[in-house]
């Protein structure tokens, strides 16, 4: 997958939780957060995308659990980010 296009997505609310979208309207990824843990939730096909450096981490249909007490992996949710507004700009994958 090449790299895409730079976007300037929009912050907004997807089922109480924060979301960035896609100038054209679609969701590209969601962040909540819980007791013990954030989600970091992209589509199933991005997630998958990284299934290798996600080893060991819970996770869901597209999601990431992010412990509290666990470092940030910051580079591989950019990673991670750059992949699902790539997916979506060249490939039409929209949200789940």
């Amino acid at each position: 997958m090449t790299e895409p296009v730079e976007s300037e997505a929009t912050e907004a609310i997807d089922g109480g939780s924060p979301a960035f979208v896609h100038p054209r309207g679609t969701i590209l990824l969601v962040i909540s957060a819980h007791k013990a843990h954030a989600n970091f939730t992209v589509t199933p096909s991005a997630k998958e995308a990284f299934a290798a450096e996600l080893e060991g981490l819970e996770t869901g249909k597209g999601s990431v659990k992010l412990p509290y007490d666990a470092p940030v992996l910051e580079d591989l949710l950019r990673r991670m980010a750059r992949h699902r507004l790539a997916e979506f700009e060249q490939d039409g994958v929209n949200w789940m």
